[in-house]
């Protein structure tokens, strides 16, 4: 399986996760301003959103490989990669 955020994806992304963190985490107002003025310099089209775009999908990627190398079908059952060495 592949997933490939694009810029706009990856901002979207970002905007949610950055305010959920904010609502939901039981930050100082330090915390949640840090938190804003880091996402305030990742605008569509600036070089650090670019950056974090490639680094959401360098990251989505590995967790996906991961898990995918990680499963073997043995026949309509998945088993672990792990179980299969052991072997």
């Amino acid at each position: 399986m592949q997933i490939i955020l694009n810029k706009e994806e990856a901002w979207a992304l970002m905007m949610l996760l950055s305010s959920q963190v904010i609502d939901g985490a039981e930050l100082s107002e330090d915390g949640k301003a840090a938190i804003r003025r880091w996402r305030s310099n990742r605008n569509m089209g600036d070089t650090e959103m670019d950056d974090l775009t490639i680094e959401f999908n360098e990251a989505l990627g590995a967790v996906l490989d991961d898990r995918m190398r990680k499963l073997l079908r043995r026949g309509a059952v998945y088993i672990s990669s792990d179980d299969e060495l052991r072997r």
